[in-house]
């Protein structure tokens, strides 16, 4: 195998022809009076592979292959893509896709079809597949803030699940330093969700 994208996978066998990757680093250019203008770099552009993919009778269906690339275009999903190396290359869109019938049966089916993919890259920050909510599915910890309606002046951990008391802990005792130790916070003031 040469690829994967997605579930979609390009084998050596015939895929593909041609591949090229494009980075472009962006520079924004700011005159200045009586002297040349300065560059200041803002930033990479996405990365944008293109690649020519030859499918033919003789080891794969065209109208199948075809069919995948197309459904991974129109349902504008990122995908992952993965070299036969392992290599992860990381997450791309489908922003084009050319088609160019080689040669057609008598009743017109693809013998040889060849594909241009274009492939731009999806920026994620998190690893996660981009299909994941923005949102944890979990309560994550938190700092506890107290109501208006309760006591600020108050020393009490609220009791509410997944969230920390941290806000409403007492200063340590001892001297000060950069370093926290296990004494430093009382195990009274700290509050675990009800799943931990």
């Amino acid at each position: 195998m040469f690829a994967i994208f997605g579930d979609i996978p390009f084998e050596v066998l015939g895929s593909p022809e041609q591949m090229a990757a494009t980075n472009i680093y962006g520079y924004a250019e700011h005159q200045v009076v009586e002297d040349q203008p300065r560059l200041q770099w803002v930033g990479d552009a996405l990365t944008v592979i293109e690649l020519e993919l030859m499918f033919h009778v003789s080891f794969t269906s065209p109208a199948l292959q075809l069919a995948a690339l197309e459904l991974a275009a129109s349902d504008h999903q990122a995908r992952a893509l993965v070299f036969g190396s392992g290599e992860y290359v990381g997450y791309f869109v489908v922003t084009r896709l050319t088609v160019i019938s080689r040669s057609l049966g008598p009743t017109g089916l693809p013998i040889a079809i060849l594909a241009r993919l274009e492939l731009k890259q999806w920026a994620i920050n998190t690893g996660l597949s981009a299909s994941s909510p923005l949102a944890p599915l979990i309560t994550p910890i938190a700092i506890a803030v107290a109501s208006s309606s309760s006591n600020t002046a108050s020393n009490n951990s609220p009791a509410i699940p997944a969230v920390s008391a941290m806000l409403i802990t007492p200063a340590p005792s001892g001297p000060g330093s950069s370093q926290m130790t296990p004494g430093d916070v009382p195990t009274t003031r700290i509050v675990r969700s009800a799943g931990a």
